[in-house]
C-alpha cells in the first residue's frame, strides 16, 4: 500500500522521480533549442557568399579572374570536383567522428578543455568541422559565450543539411591567407591547379593552413608551413589514414614559395563575357588562346605605325565560320594605354560602317530579282529630295555592272539601288541580322544608310558577314559554347555565292596588282568601309574557315585625314588571315546552287530582242531574277533622202527604210551630254512629223545667256538663287538640270526649281524624261556688287 506523507499526499517512488528528472532534463533543453531555433534561425544566406568569377577559354583554362563583391578570391567547389585525398585528410585530421556526431563532439570539447587547462593557454578549441562552419558564417571573438553560440549553430546546421553539404561549405569558406577563401582559390593560387588534382602533400598543407593562415602562409614562412604540413602527415600516419611511406614521400616535396598571380588574358573579351553571365562563377567561353594571342600580337605590331598617322587604336574580331564562335576579340592594341582609351572595347563601340553594308544590299537585291552581277546600273549625278550622293573619288562612270559597282564600292549606284529595294526592307533585314544598334526608324537613316548613315559594332557586323559566308543563314556570334544555335534565313545560298565571288575579286593589299587572280593564290572574300568624316576605317573578310573584322580609328572619334579601310584596315585583315590559316585560305563551298546562264544583249544586258546583234551569257537565279526585253535597241524608219526619223502618217508621204538605233535612258544621255561624252544619237524627227515623233524639245527660259548675273553683298547667299525655267512640251513629265556635268535639280515639268549662284562661267543642260534636251551658257560675276 502506497505510503502517505504528513499531508496525506502520495509521494512518488525514487525510481519514478529519477525518470521524471531525466525526462525533464531532456525535454527542457530540446524545448529551449526549438524556441531559440525559431527565434534565431540559421543565416543560410551566409553559407554561400557571392563567388569570384573565372572566365575560361574554350579548353577550360582560365583567362581572367574577377574578385567577389567582398574582394575575396572565392572559387566555389563541390565534393565531386575536389580530390578525395583532400576530404579524407581533412576529416581524418580535423574531425574523425564527423560522420557520426550531431554537430558537437562532447569528448573533443572535454579533451580540448583539459589540454588547455594543463597548458595554461588555448591550444585547441575542440571544434568539429560543423562548428568551424558555424564560426566562419558568424565570426566572433573566441570566448565561452561564442563557443556556446557555435555549438547551437552547429546543431542547427546538422538539422538542415547533410554531412556532404556541411563539408562542402567548409571547403568553400575556409580561409587560406590574405583574401584567398576556399580550397578552389587556394589550389589555384598556391599550386596552379584545380582542386581535383591535389596531391597528398598539397592536401595536407591545405588542411593545416586554415588553422593559422598568416603564421603558416608558405609564401611568408616556408619552414612554418612545412612543419604544419608534416605534422598533419605524421598525425594521419599515426592514425592509420595513410602509410608511413606515403607520408615520407609527401614530406619530401617543397611547399610553394609564392602565390600565383591571377591570369590577365583577353581583357576586353573577358569583360564582355562577364557582363553577359553576371553571377556565374565559372564561365566557359569560345575563345581560342592561340588565335587570340596571334591577333593581339598583330595589332600591337601595327599600333606604332598607325599612331604615326594619327590613328590611335584598332580592334579585331575573329569568328569560326562554321560554328560562329568568337575565337578572338582584341578591343585595342594596349589595354592599359590610358591616353588612347585602351580599356574601351573597340569591338562593341558604335561607329559608322561606311560602305561595309553594301554587300548585304546587293544580296538583297539579287534575292528580290532586281539585279545579277552583270546588271547595268547608272553611276551618274543623282539627287533624292535634296540628298545627292557622291562617289569617294568624286567621279562618275555612266554605266557600270553591279559587280563592278560593288568591287569598286561606288556610292551612287548603291544609293540608287537602295531606292529601288526600299529603305524599310533593307533596314529590317539589317536589324534581323543582328545590327540592333540601328534602333531608329528607317526614315531616320534614309538612303544614306547604305553609305554608313547609321552606327554598328564591329562584333555585330562581323557576325553579319559570317551570314554571307554561311550561305545566308544568320547565327549571332557566340561567346559561350552552351549558347543556343538559332538560325534565321536572311539570304539565299545563290545570292551569297554570287556576292562572295564578287568580293573575292576585290584587289588585295597583300598581293601585287592582278596577282589575286592567279591560280593557287589563297582566296578571301572581303570588303572595306570608310566612315563619313574620316573617323573610322573597316575591313571584313571571310574564307571557308574564318570570318574576320577589323576596325581602326580613334576611340574619341577624332577624324584622321586620309584614313581608308583599304589602306589602313585591309593589310591588318590579311595579316590576321595569314596568321590563323597558315596553309592558305579558300572560299566557302556553297554546295549545290540554283544558278543558270542566260543569253542577253551585250549592250543592255537585258533579254535580247530581234535587233541585238551581239549577245553574252550572264549568271541568273532561275525563278527569281527578273529580266526585261532589251530597251536600248529598237527599229525605226528614216527618210531615204535625209535620214530623218519618220513615224505615223509621215511614212505614207516619204520613202523610207528601216534602221536599228540605240536609245539610252534619258538621265544617262543628259549626263553624257553635260560631261561632253559622245554617244550614238537616234536621227531627229522629220519636220513633217515632229509632233508624232515626240514633239519639240524643252526650251530654256531662265537663265538667259546675255543676262547679267552677280552676287550681292547685302543679301544672304542662301537667298541668292537662280530660277531654272524651261518650256517643256507634252508628253514629258519630268526634267533634269545639269550644271557643269553635275545634277543640280530635278522635278516635274511644272515644278519651280533653283540653283545656287556661284561665280564663273557655267554650262547648263536641261533634259526631259523623253530624252529631249536644250542647253545654255551663262556667267555670274565673281565680284560681289557693292565691293570695290
Amino acid at each position: 500500500m502506497r505510503k502517505k506523507g504528513l499531508l496525506g499526499i502520495n509521494r512518488p517512488r525514487p525510481g519514478k522521480r529519477f525518470l521524471l528528472v531525466a525526462v525533464l532534463a531532456v525535454l527542457i533543453p530540446v524545448a529551449a533549442f526549438f524556441l531559440l531555433d525559431a527565434a534565431f534561425p540559421f543565416p543560410e544566406g551566409r553559407l554561400h557568399p557571392a563567388p569570384a568569377t573565372v572566365i575560361q577559354d574554350r579548353n577550360g583554362n582560365p583567362l581572367r579572374l574577377y574578385l567577389a563583391p567582398d574582394h575575396a578570391w572565392r572559387l566555389p567547389v563541390t565534393l565531386e570536383n575536389t580530390a578525395p585525398i583532400l576530404t579524407q585528410t581533412l576529416v581524418a585530421s580535423e574531425d574523425r567522428h564527423f560522420r557520426r556526431h550531431p554537430g558537437i563532439n562532447p569528448l573533443s570539447l572535454v579533451r580540448a578543455a583539459l589540454g588547455n587547462l594543463v597548458a595554461g593557454r588555448v591550444q585547441s578549441g575542440g571544434s568539429t568541422i560543423t562548428m568551424q562552419v558555424a564560426r566562419l558564417v558568424e565570426p566572433k571573438p573566441r570566448t565561452l559565450a561564442a563557443k556556446c553560440v557555435e555549438m547551437f549553430r552547429a546543431v542547427q546546421l546538422e538539422r538542415r543539411h547533410t554531412k556532404d553539404e556541411i563539408l562542402t561549405a567548409y571547403l568553400n569558406l575556409a580561409p587560406f591567407g590574405g583574401n584567398i577563401v576556399g580550397v578552389g582559390a587556394a589550389a589555384f593560387f598556391y599550386f596552379g591547379k584545380p582542386p581535383d588534382r591535389l596531391s597528398l602533400g598539397e592536401a595536407a598543407l591545405l588542411t593545416v593552413l586554415p588553422r593559422s593562415p598568416t603564421r603558416l602562409d608558405p609564401a611568408r614562412d616556408a619552414q612554418a608551413a612545412t612543419r604544419g604540413r608534416d605534422m598533419v602527415l605524421d598525425q594521419l600516419a599515426a592514425r592509420g589514414a595513410i602509410s608511413p611511406q606515403d607520408a615520407a614521400e609527401a614530406k619530401a616535396t617543397l611547399v610553394p614559395g609564392h602565390v600565383a598571380r591571377p591570369p590577365f588574358l583577353a581583357p576586353h573579351f573577358c569583360d564582355l563575357a562577364k557582363s553577359k553571365r553576371q553571377g556565374q562563377p565559372m564561365v566557359r567561353t569560345t575563345l581560342d588562346p592561340f588565335v587570340q594571342k596571334a591577333a593581339e600580337e598583330i595589332l600591337k605590331g601595327r599600333a606604332e605605325r598607325l599612331r604615326s598617322l594619327g590613328i590611335g587604336s584598332a580592334a579585331a574580331v575573329i569568328l569560326d565560320r562554321a560554328s560562329h564562335d568568337v575565337l578572338a576579340m582584341v578591343g585595342s592594341p594596349h589595354f592599359f594605354d590610358a591616353p588612347r582609351s585602351g580599356q574601351i572595347n573597340g569591338a562593341v563601340i558604335r561607329r559608322s560602317p561606311g560602305s561595309a553594308l553594301k554587300p548585304f544590299l546587293f544580296a538583297t537585291a539579287m534575292d528580290a530579282g532586281i539585279i545579277v552581277p552583270e546588271t547595268l546600273l547608272l553611276d551618274i549625278p543623282t539627287a533624292f529630295s535634296g540628298y545627292a550622293p557622291k562617289n569617294y573619288d568624286g567621279l562618275f562612270r555612266g554605266r557600270v555592272t553591279a559587280e563592278k559597282a560593288l568591287i569598286t564600292s561606288l556610292n551612287v549606284p548603291a544609293v540608287r539601288l537602295l531606292d529601288t529595294v526600299g529603305i524599310e526592307n533593307f533596314h529590317a533585314l539589317l536589324t534581323r541580322g543582328g545590327l540592333t544598334t540601328l534602333n531608329k526608324p528607317a526614315s531616320h537613316y534614309g538612303l544614306s544608310l547604305v553609305l554608313g548613315g547609321g552606327e554598328v559594332t564591329l562584333l555585330s557586323l562581323t557576325g553579319l558577314y559570317a551570314t554571307l559566308a554561311a550561305g545566308g543563314e544568320h547565327v549571332a556570334p557566340r561567346l559561350f559554347p552552351d549558347s543556343p544555335v538559332t538560325g534565321l534565313r536572311l539570304f539565299t545560298p545563290e545570292s551569297c555565292s554570287l556576292v562572295t565571288d564578287i568580293l573575292a575579286k576585290v584587289e588585295r593589299p597583300d598581293l601585287p596588282g592582278g596577282f589575286e587572280r592567279a591560280m593557287g593564290v589563297p582566296a578571301v572574300a572581303w570588303k572595306t568601309g570608310t566612315s563619313y568624316g574620316h573617323r573610322d576605317a573597316w575591313a571584313f573578310g571571310y574564307s571557308a574557315d574564318h570570318v574576320i573584322g577589323v576596325w581602326v580609328g580613334n576611340m574619341d572619334a577624332t577624324p584622321v585625314k586620309g584614313i581608308s579601310g583599304a589602306v589602313h584596315a585591309g593589310p591588318i585583315l590579311f595579316e590576321l588571315f595569314r596568321a590563323v590559316e597558315r596553309n592558305g585560305s579558300r572560299l566557302p563551298d556553297p554546295g549545290p546552287l540554283n544558278l543558270a546562264g542566260v543569253e542577253v544583249c551585250a549592250e543592255s544586258h537585258e533579254l535580247p530582242g530581234p535587233y541585238c546583234d551581239r549577245r553574252i551569257t550572264i549568271t541568273t537565279i532561275p525563278g527569281v531574277t527578273r529580266l526585261v526585253p532589251c530597251t536600248v535597241h529598237r527599229q525605226i524608219h528614216v527618210d531615204l533622202k535625209r535620214g530623218l526619223r519618220l513615224a505615223g502618217e509621215c511614212l505614207e508621204r516619204h520613202p523610207s527604210r528601216p534602221e536599228v538605233v540605240t536609245e539610252y535612258p534619258a538621265e544617262l544621255c543628259a549626263w553624257w551630254r553635260s560631261a561632253g561624252i559622245a554617244f550614238p544619237v537616234p536621227p531627229p524627227p522629220h519636220p513633217d512629223c515632229a509632233e508624232v515623233a515626240g514633239g519639240e524639245p524643252p526650251r530654256i527660259v531662265s537663265p538667259t545667256p546675255g543676262a547679267p548675273y552677280s552676287l550681292r553683298r547685302d543679301v544672304p547667299a542662301a537667298f541668292q538663287r537662280l530660277s531654272l525655267t524651261a518650256n517643256v512640251a507634252a508628253p514629258a513629265a519630268k526634267v533634269y538640270w545639269y550644271q557643269d556635268g553635275l545634277l543640280v535639280a530635278q522635278g516635274t515639268a511644272a515644278e519651280r526649281l533653283f540653283v545656287d549662284l556661284t561665280p564663273g562661267r557655267h554650262r547648263l543642260v536641261v533634259m526631259d524624261d523623253l530624252g529631249r534636251m536644250d542647253s545654255v551658257t551663262y556667267h555670274v560675276d565673281g565680284k560681289m556688287e557693292g565691293i570695290p
